[in-house]
Parts: C-alpha cells; sequence; structure tokens
C-alpha cells in the first residue's frame, strides 16, 4: 500500500511539472493574445475613423450654359447653349464629412467581445442552436461589418469619382482646344485690326491735308468770287453808263433832226414825247423787293415802290414795261461777294398793282434768290 502512495506521490508531482510548464507557456501565450487583442483594437479604431459614416446629402449642381454658336460678327441675341455639368453629382464634392467612431467605452467593449452578452453578463444563446451568438447586435462582428460595408460604399464613391475625373478631364480638353482655336483666331484678328488702323491713321492723315487743301481752296475761291462779282459790277456799271450815254447820244441826234427840220420849214408841229414809250433807265438806288423766287424755272416775283412803278410806266401808267436789267442784293449777308446776289430782267407787271414778273439771270447768279431780298438800279 505505501509502494502504491509512494508511486501515486511521484506520478502527482510530475504531473504538477508538467502543469507549471504548461502553464507558463499558455502564460506567454496569454500576453501575445492580449497584445494582439489591443493592436487589432487600436487599428480598428483608427481605421474607422477614415470610413464615412454615412453618404453625402445630394445636392444641385450649378447650373453652367456653355455656347456652342459659331463665332462670327454677327451679334447674337440668344446663342445656342448647352449645359456643362447636366448630371453631375455635386454631392461628390462635399468634404469632411463625420466618420466612425469606435473610440468611446461601449464600442470598445463591444469590440473585445466576440460573444454576444445579456445584460446579465451570460452568453446570449442562440434560438436556433442555443450556440453563444458571435453576429449581431452587441459583438465585435457587428463593429467590423459595419465598417466592411461602410468600406464597400465608400469604395463605389471613390469609383464614381474617378469616372466623374475622367469626364470632366474630357471637357476641360474640349474647353482648353476651344480657347487654343479662340486665340489663334483672336491673334489672326488683332493683327488684321492693327493693320486696320494703321491705314486708318494714314486716311486720317491723308484727310487733314485734304481738308487743309479744301479750306485753302475754298479760301481762294471766295477771293475769286468776290473779285468777279467786283469785276461783274464794274462791267454794269460801264454798261450802265454806256446806255445812257448812248440814250444821250440818240437824245441829240432826235433834238438835231428836229431842228434840222424846223430850219428847212418843217412846220411847228408839237410832238408828243414817251407816248407809250418804253423807259430805258431809271434813277439810281433801291426800287422794291422779292416776294417769291423760283430757282429751277429761274423767275421772281417784285414788288415795287409807287415811285418806282410811277417811273417806269409814268404817272398813269400808260408806257410800256420797260425790259430793264436790275440788280439783287441780300440785306446782312456776309461772303466774299458782298452783299450781291445777282441781276434779274423785269418782263411783265399786274395791271393795278406794284408786281412784276422778272427773269433771273444766271450767269449773274452767285446764290439762290430767296424771300425779302432788296432790288435796286
Amino acid at each position: 500500500m505505501g509502494k502504491l502512495l509512494r508511486v501515486l506521490v511521484i506520478i502527482i508531482l510530475i504531473l504538477s511539472v508538467v502543469s507549471l510548464i504548461f502553464a507558463n507557456l499558455l502564460f506567454g501565450k496569454r500576453e501575445l493574445l492580449t497584445k494582439r487583442n489591443s493592436v487589432l483594437e487600436a487599428q480598428i479604431i483608427k481605421l474607422a475613423k477614415t470610413i464615412e459614416a454615412a453618404d453625402a446629402t445630394d445636392a444641385a449642381a450649378p447650373d453652367v450654359q456653355k455656347d456652342t454658336s459659331d463665332v462670327s460678327d454677327r451679334e447674337l441675341a440668344n446663342p445656342e447653349k448647352v449645359s456643362v455639368l447636366e448630371g453631375y453629382p455635386i454631392k461628390l464634392e462635399q468634404q469632411n464629412l463625420p466618420t466612425l467612431d469606435f473610440g468611446s467605452t461601449d464600442k470598445r467593449i463591444q469590440l473585445r467581445s466576440f460573444y454576444a452578452l445579456t445584460p446579465e453578463g451570460k452568453y446570449d444563446l442562440d434560438p436556433v442552436d442555443q450556440k453563444p451568438r458571435i453576429k449581431g447586435p452587441g459583438t465585435m462582428q457587428e463593429l467590423l461589418d459595419v465598417i466592411f460595408e461602410r468600406a464597400k460604399l465608400q469604395q463605389a464613391v471613390l469609383n464614381k469619382t474617378r469616372a466623374e475625373l475622367t469626364k470632366m478631364r474630357d471637357h476641360v480638353t474640349t474647353a482648353v482646344e476651344e480657347v487654343n482655336k479662340l486665340k489663334t483666331d483672336g491673334r489672326a484678328t488683332k493683327k488684321e485690326l492693327k493693320g486696320a488702323r494703321e491705314q486708318v491713321t494714314v486716311l486720317q492723315t491723308e484727310k487733314e491735308e485734304l481738308s487743309g487743301r479744301i479750306t485753302k481752296l475754298t479760301a481762294e475761291k471766295k477771293e475769286l468770287a468776290a473779285e468777279t462779282a467786283d469785276a461783274k459790277n464794274e462791267a454794269e456799271r460801264l454798261r450802265e453808263e454806256k446806255l445812257t450815254l448812248t440814250e444821250d447820244l440818240a437824245k441829240t441826234r432826235e433834238a438835231l433832226d428836229e431842228m434840222k427840220r424846223r430850219l428847212a420849214g418843217g412846220g411847228n408841229r408839237p410832238v408828243q414825247e414817251n407816248a407809250g414809250v418804253a423807259v430805258t433807265a431809271l434813277s439810281a438806288g433801291d426800287k422794291g423787293k422779292v416776294l417769291e423766287a423760283n430757282d429751277e424755272l429761274k423767275f421772281a416775283i417784285l414788288e415795287f415802290s409807287d415811285d418806282a412803278m410811277t417811273e417806269m410806266l409814268g404817272a398813269d401808267r400808260q408806257n410800256q414795261m420797260p425790259q430793264l436789267e436790275m440788280n439783287v442784293r441780300r440785306i446782312g449777308r456776309q461772303s466774299a461777294a458782298g452783299e450781291f446776289v445777282t441781276r434779274i430782267k423785269l418782263r411783265q407787271s399786274v395791271r393795278g398793282k406794284n408786281l412784276v414778273v422778272a427773269d433771273i439771270l444766271s450767269d449773274w447768279q452767285q446764290v439762290p434768290v430767296e424771300k425779302g431780298d432788296v432790288v435796286f438800279f
């Protein structure tokens, strides 16, 4: 019996040594698992902070209209346009969205719970197989599933963003090509405008030179017109003097012939003078004014004073209308030709009135005859 006890003690001692050895080895493994779980827990918490907790809210993209009409010199009130950002998911641009937060005490405890526990601290059994539940609310798997699902959705958003960046790159490339073409056309247009401006400058200089020449020639023309008017006035004065001398000579000859007839015994019969004979000259001075004038048909209607009508037609106005040429001047007219307008020739009088129709002599005309011009002899 003693031997049996001794054998049992030895066996128990050996088993105790083996248990101590295994306990030491298990303690090391326990420390390794504890540290590994701590590292995994910390990394999961950090990882959760990089994953967005929810998707961005939908928002309407700004309405950016691109002009697609051709560039021409015609102004367009309503050019054709197309929306550049139509269908663009503007929510992809939202930044700093809230992320998952597993750093709270409750979340840390849940990350350490492989099995689901009841409020009493016991295992929460699965109703199907009556085993401790390792999925669902309250388990580490629940949080890992949340991270996984949000990571998949965030990856989908990332892929969609990449696709939209590709589309936007195509838009930007097209826009850059259009801008480059417009800049090329703009440089050509600027070159043409520069040439046009230079040509305009040259033409402006030539215009100024021509304007100076025109001013000079106009002044010379006015001087020549003044000289011509003076010459015409002088010629008219000489012609009038000639007519006066001719008339005096004719009267002298008539008187001489009359005296010869009387000396020859032709009798003392009285001779009626100026009976129905037109006057050939008038006294110098203003005679009337212009009532109406027609520059196209070259005639004017004149209104003479009573003295002028008596001088031309006699006291009883029994004489014929003299076919005299008279002058027209304009009061207050300032020009190189002075007040002289033109010469007119009397044609016909209106019976019982001081009105006379006269022809406008184009060769003498300086400016168109107007109402109110003065008629003088």
